[in-house]
């Protein structure tokens, strides 16, 4: 092999070093260092939302969007900080108290989340029925079935083919000692969803105790 022949794969095999030495170099500082561009859709929706309110920071429904974005990058308190002025802004434009509640009852904040639901029950004349079924649900939670029941009721009167809503009223009625009612509740959220799990097990347990119930009444010795 001729001397120059030997220069010229010198010459490429140092590129070639040079090449994948810079390729290793942009991959690590993606790694290490991020990226500058978003990298999934709530990113996306993130630097969205942001810019929108830097344009415009007292526009409540930018803010909004903004705050959610945060919440669904798990960046807590800037979504609280960010609903708060959203209401501050306009009191009384629903989802914004709902919004703000569910977070808190993420975050375990159930007092926080209470008085919230409360709130947008409140700027909406009692008509959000995800509201009152939020509501229903922590009342469950807490084994207040009396509140509980009153809550899906009112969840039920817009949203009666809410099966979730149907079961959880059912647990409200089955807390309150009353089967009859609560298996009438489990029997329609299996007519929505005819493999609901937890209504298909609601059921048998009260069976199963309504069973026990009699057999111990047959067996009972008479006086």
């Amino acid at each position: 092999m001729d001397s120059n022949m030997r220069k010229i794969l010198v010459y490429i095999t140092i590129l070639l070093s040079v090449a994948i030495i810079a390729i290793l170099a942009l991959m690590l500082k993606d790694v290490f260092f991020g990226s500058d561009k978003p990298r999934n859709p709530a990113e996306q929706a993130y630097d969205l939302a942001k810019a929108m309110v830097a344009k415009n920071p007292k526009n409540p429904e930018y803010l909004f969007n903004l705050a959610k974005a945060e919440a669904d990058l798990s960046r807590t308190g800037d979504a609280i900080q960010h609903l708060k002025k959203a209401i501050d802004l306009s009191p009384a434009a629903p989802m914004l108290h709902y919004t703000l509640a569910q977070i808190y009852e993420d975050n375990g904040r159930e007092d926080d989340a209470i008085k919230e639901l409360k709130e947008e029950l409140r700027v909406t004349e009692l008509k959000n029925e995800l509201a009152w079924y939020d509501l229903g649900v922590i009342m469950n939670k807490r084994k207040d079935y009396n509140q509980a029941a009153l809550c899906l009721q009112k969840a039920l009167v817009r949203m009666d083919s809410g099966a979730d809503a149907h079961y959880q009223l059912g647990i409200a009625y089955e807390g309150l000692g009353r089967d009859d009612l609560a298996i009438k509740e489990y029997e329609e959220t299996l007519r929505f969803i005819p493999d609901h799990v937890e209504a298909q097990r609601a059921m048998q347990q009260i069976q199963l105790r309504k069973l026990r119930a009699g057999s111990t009444t047959t067996t009972s010795p008479k006086k």
